[in-house]
């Protein structure tokens, strides 16, 4: 079944709803009264719960941590799985990242792809059912979450409170189907420097970078006192390594600033790392001997620009993927460093290979593993019956007859949930603008997706 006439009336309400979401800067802060993911976070949740009410669905707040909006009546529930927190904006972007500006037929801004387009899409994909007389048999509910991208405690507070669905998708990453998805683990290294020796080397005072995790950083910078002439060499690395660090002299110290390119975590190859352009740098000029030159020679020796985690020692791979490693936060200064990284390991690894190869890189180092949060593999078979369904809509929708279900590095929402799988909402071939600068969801695209998830879940409700 077909739902381009009635996705054309909502039209402009779906472009005019993405804007209004897409204008909430829901990016989490600490908590504020019983706000357990700050103010901005909440204004999303409420404004969708609002929007659903409106639209003339059942809704409920779950406490803050999360909520529903639903649809029919039955025991059996299709679920659709999407968030409403969003990364951190970044710089220099072409349009104010939470402006909702529409050019050249695309709404720009951080979420409208990830994951705040998906949600009005499912949203009025729900409408689009309500308005033509469907009367399901079994319930749909659109779940809306709020900590995907730092932590994921709404799913786990939703989990002990509410129902589980009896089968669901996510919109919360890319089309045809994507059927398996890697491994995460997320680990924080610290170390603390008790030795140093006043050497005369270049003496570094602090080095910091990064957004989150889950992001290729595309911006980092250190401030170092200046013993030794640095500007000739760094002419000559940016040259032969094609890297952006600017040179800035300042009246006590000096300021490198290291401009790289964002990307999604699972995909670092897409992006420049500015950490690690920063951190190779400093690896060859004369630093201060002792505990933190260690540190920061250990970390361009066993990461530099790698993105596979080979020289870590967890270069691993099977017959689906290879490891990726995304090195994704950094704080040094003269006392203490640390870095946060994120890797994705392959479907038929187990969790606990990629933690020996990890403590025997660190062996005899003093570095420690002060954290580390890991999620298991998901892996559904090609053909699944909900893998199926959803790959025969996609067909239908789009022609592409020898598309295949997929797996990714990517860690989507539907891995929070049981029964559930990732499905869309960005197409084969368009920029993946996800977790970076000039973030954007074409116009076309969004009312299309909202024609597929519309005939997903008619064909989910008779599955």
């Amino acid at each position: 079944m077909t739902f381009e006439k009635t996705v054309q009336i909502f039209k402009d309400d779906i472009i005019k709803s993405t804007q209004e979401l897409v204008q909430i800067k829901s990016v989490k802060t600490p908590a504020v009264g019983d706000m357990p993911f700050g103010k901005g976070i909440q204004d999303a949740l409420e404004y969708t719960l609002s929007l659903g009410k409106s639209l003339g669905f059942k809704t409920k707040n779950v406490d803050n941590h999360a909520g529903y909006i639903e649809f029919g009546e039955g025991k059996e529930m299709v679920g659709i799985l999407c968030h409403l927190d969003v990364v951190p904006e970044g710089d220099h972007w072409t349009y104010a990242p939470f402006s909702a500006t529409i050019a050249d037929d695309k709404i720009y801004g951080r979420g409208a792809i990830d994951d705040k387009g998906p949600v009005i899409a499912s949203l009025y994909a729900m409408k689009s059912l309500k308005d033509i007389g469907i009367v399901p048999k079994k319930r749909i509910r659109l779940i809306l979450g709020t900590d995907e991208e730092s932590g994921g405690k709404c799913m786990a507070y939703y989990l002990k409170h509410e129902e589980v669905p009896t089968v669901s998708f996510s919109p919360d990453a890319d089309f045809p189907v994507i059927h398996g998805e890697m491994g995460i683990v997320v680990f924080k290294l610290e170390k603390t420097f008790t030795d140093k020796c006043d050497d005369g080397g270049i003496k570094v005072l602090s080095v910091k970078g990064g957004n989150a995790p889950n992001m290729v950083p595309d911006y980092a910078e250190v401030r170092l006192i200046e013993n030794h002439p640095i500007e000739a060499i760094l002419k000559a690395f940016n040259a032969t390594n094609g890297t952006q660090i600017e040179y800035i002299k300042e009246d006590t110290f000096t300021t490198l600033k290291s401009h790289g390119v964002s990307a999604h975590g699972s995909t670092p190859e897409k992006g420049k790392n500015a950490i690690s352009a920063l951190i190779q740098f400093l690896d060859l000029v004369d630093l201060e001997i002792g505990d933190q030159s260690n540190f920061i020679r250990f970390l361009s020796r066993t990461i530099g620009s790698e993105t596979n985690g080979e020289s870590f020692g967890i270069g691993l791979k099977d017959e689906y993927n290879e490891l990726v490693f995304n090195l994704g936060l950094i704080d040094i200064d003269e006392n203490q460093g640390s870095i946060t990284v994120n890797a994705r390991y392959p479907i038929t690894i187990k969790e606990k290979l990629v933690r020996a190869g990890v403590e025997g890189t660190l062996q005899n180092t003093g570095i420690e593993i002060t954290k580390w949060a890991g999620k298991e593999p998901l892996f559904f078979k090609p053909n699944h019956p909900l893998v199926k369904t959803l790959m025969k809509v996609y067909r239908e929708h789009t022609g592409d007859l020898d598309s295949k279900p997929i797996t990714i590095g990517g860690g989507t929402y539907a891995r929070s949930m049981p029964n559930s799988v990732a499905f869309g909402a960005l197409f084969p071939g368009k920029a993946d603008t996800m977790h970076q600068r000039d973030e954007h969801i074409e116009i076309r695209d969004l009312l299309k997706i909202t024609e597929i998830y519309a005939s997903a879940l008619y064909e989910l409700l008779n599955l």
